[in-house]
């Protein structure tokens, strides 16, 4: 399925942004009114602040956001779009259609909302697992000094 989606990113000149990029294209693009941090980001695609920090950074090396100080506190960083990524919405938007339009064809609403929560839940007991190593690691660091 990341070949197709890659693939058909492609075709519509979308290249690096049928993923996480190219979600935050469009959450930037539906709140341009508003100021936007990476803790929005964070929350939106439900990733912690190193991924985040990784996809903005990656994001401004490809010339889709930029990084401003806040008006209000210069320690903060807002994330606007580029004239690159302001570009690139209306192709997005014509991207996600066809990809909901072709692939989930013959999949209900009800079928799909399932498939999410079972993924969901996947999501969670990896994270359980990862924390349950993390701590077993550590104990045993501990235990070795």
């Amino acid at each position: 399925m990341d070949n197709l989606a890659g693939r058909l990113a492609k075709n519509f000149d979308l290249e690096h942004l049928d993923g996480p990029q190219g979600h935050v294209v469009s959450y930037l693009g539906q709140h341009q009114a508003e100021d936007v941090f990476q803790k929005d980001i964070e929350a939106e695609l439900e990733i912690s602040k190193s991924v985040a920090s990784q996809l903005v950074q990656r994001m401004e090396r490809n010339g889709f956001i930029e990084v401003v100080p806040y008006d209000k506190d210069r320690r903060y960083k807002c994330l606007r779009l580029t004239g690159l990524g302001q570009e690139k919405l209306p192709i997005i938007k014509d991207f996600s259609f066809m990809i909901e339009n072709f692939l989930f064809e013959g999949i209900s609403k009800a079928e799909l909302d399932q498939v999410m929560k079972v993924f969901n839940q996947l999501s969670k007991n990896i994270e359980k697992v990862n924390h349950l190593l993390d701590q077993k690691e550590e104990t045993q660091n501990d235990t070795s000094l």
